[in-house]
């Protein structure tokens, strides 16, 4: 499988909820200028960026988009990252996900996030 870069931002809403925006790159470069233009729509619009990162990774999403309604299917990642690396479960339920990104340990920081995006195994 080809490496690839992942480009993770997430975002808090009003809520204190985190949302996850999950965008797939070919080199580093390509996903810098996607960070850039990225962060530029979320700063533009007050929404406050928690993390905005360019990862090599394996894993792919589906496109990004924002979410049209409440009502549109919501996937739950627990989002953990190291120095250099980052760790993406999905998981079951909101719930479940908050539980879990409170009792890890053994990453740098974790985080429960949202995203209409679904990862492609």
């Amino acid at each position: 499988m080809k490496t690839l870069f992942l480009l993770i931002v997430l975002t808090q809403n009003g809520a204190g909820d985190i949302n996850a925006s999950l965008v797939n790159a070919e080199t580093l470069q390509q996903c810098q200028q996607k960070a850039q233009m990225l962060e530029g729509v979320f700063t533009a619009s007050n929404i406050p960026v928690i993390e905005s990162r360019c990862l090599p990774s394996e894993l792919k999403f589906s496109e990004f988009e924002h979410a049209a309604a409440a009502s549109m299917i919501r996937n739950f990642y627990l989002i953990g990252f190291e120095n250099d690396a980052v760790l993406i479960k999905k998981m079951p339920d909101w719930k479940t996900c908050k539980t879990r990104a409170q009792q890890v340990t053994e990453l740098g920081r974790a985080y429960c996030a949202s995203s209409v995006q679904s990862l492609y195994q």
